[in-house]
């Protein structure tokens, strides 16, 4: 026997909650107690679109063929074209519109070999009694049954692919065929890559000119014009390790350092970057030795003082926010002789960020601001961000005060045109 549709059943559509990312459809099965509990007889609701299809639901009241008795069955209906593929949730309500059971499906195609059907649903959605349970309060005052057929919306973004120019200068790391600077770094007693020449005691990077100048101006301090035109023009280099050195260059042509090599070598990438200026390599391995470093009472001097020596300031911070909140530790462990006298300004700082953090007090001074903050502020002004606390702090005030002259003299040139207007209209009256 095929499934029969109940005709005399009313469906009204009605209006469900907005959901970002998903088209609803909110659909009232009247006088739901009255309609055939038959199994194989539905009821359709009124067709709705999405993603370019027609759908329907089928409920059926009293079961489809495959359902436990005394279970309603609810299928989702692919109405037009012979496939497509749905992710969609049914909810079905109690009478003051909070949700009572919810049925989720994962993404499905209708009408495909798989399935073989253009509906697909679920048997046992859930029992007939249930529904008809006054203590349950699913049925309003007329005995209607609110149903809500949402469906996952495709998306419609364009597809644009990202410009390539990052990654067409990746490839050109350490090409010799393009390349018109070779550095021969010395070897030294770590393991050096195996990809790279090893030749007379050194390893060899190349690189190029234009970008060494645009992205490393030290390194390219180091490249003589001694070279024939043309030619390729070798450079020594003794105080780094050949490993470290692949970083620092890597880092100039776009590359980024995985995290657990940056915690691993920190130190030695961080004095790196910091002699050849390859600031935002300095500032990620600083980062990443922040992490992965637990401060005690015992190493907590020797930080301070290689932030202090390093201008590492987020390092720094972190050293003085450990003594700042464990004093009784590190007055018995630290021997405050050694720390030099401009580091009790940055205590103070760290002391009275501490006490409004406590209260939850919000300040936008940026003597108490944080390293972080600090830098991002710089970097949105296009202003160096490597440098000690008071260093960023001074950029970020004259930077203030170039943009306050820049407003003012905005105003007098405004002022001076509208007198020029206004002289102009006295003589044209």
């Amino acid at each position: 026997m095929s499934a029969v549709r109940i005709q005399n059943a009313k469906v009204s559509v009605g209006c469900p909650p907005s959901r970002e990312g998903w088209t609803s459809y909110r659909f009232n099965i009247q006088k739901f107690r009255d309609l055939s509990a038959t199994k194989k007889h539905y009821v359709e609701t009124p067709v709705f679109t999405c993603n370019g299809h027609e759908w329907a639901l089928k409920f059926y009241p009293g079961g489809n063929n495959l359902a436990t008795e005394g279970c309603v069955s609810i299928y989702v209906s692919l109405r037009s074209g012979k496939n497509a593929s749905a992710m969609y949730e049914i909810t079905l309500l109690d009478k003051f519109g909070n949700a009572v059971r919810v049925k989720q499906s994962t993404m499905l195609c209708f009408g495909s070999t798989t399935f073989n059907s253009v509906a697909i649903g679920w048997h046992n959605f859930i029992k007939r009694s249930f529904i008809l349970d006054a203590s349950n309060n699913i049925l309003d005052i007329n005995g209607t049954l609110a149903i809500v057929v949402s469906m996952k919306e495709e998306s419609t973004a364009v597809f644009v692919p990202q410009n390539p120019l990052r990654n067409t200068i990746q490839e050109m790391f350490n090409d010799d065929k393009t390349a018109d600077v070779c550095f021969e770094v010395a070897n030294g007693a770590d393991e050096v890559e195996k990809d790279e020449q090893i030749a007379g005691g050194s390893t060899s990077f190349h690189a190029h000119t234009l970008i060494l100048k645009k992205c490393a101006p030290m390194l390219a301090d180091l490249v003589s014009n001694g070279g024939e035109k043309g030619g390729m023009i070798s450079v020594q280099v003794s105080d780094v390790q050949p490993d470290i050195f692949r970083h620092l260059l890597w880092c100039v042509y776009g590359g980024k350092t995985a995290e657990d090599t940056l915690k691993a070598h920190a130190k030695d990438i961080i004095d790196a970057a910091d002699k050849y200026s390859i600031v935002n390599l300095k500032l990620e391995a600083e980062a990443a030795y922040v992490e992965s470093t637990t401060f005690t009472a015992e190493n907590v001097l020797d930080n301070l003082l290689y932030a202090d020596a390093m201008n590492l300031a987020l390092l720094k911070e972190a050293a003085i926010d450990f003594i700042v909140g464990n004093g009784e530790q590190v007055i018995d462990g630290v021997s405050f002789s050694h720390i030099p006298g401009h580091v009790m300004k940055d205590l103070l700082v760290a002391t009275t960020r501490r006490v409004k953090e406590s209260k939850n007090e919000v300040t936008t001074d940026m003597k108490l601001m944080r390293v972080s903050e600090l830098r991002r502020k710089l970097n949105e002004k296009g202003l160096d961000v490597d440098g000690s606390r008071e260093a960023m702090i001074a950029s970020l005030i004259r930077s203030e005060e170039v943009e306050s002259v820049g407003d003012d003299n905005l105003l007098e040139a405004e002022d001076e045109l509208n007198e020029n207007e206004n002289e102009s209209n006295v003589e044209e009256e």
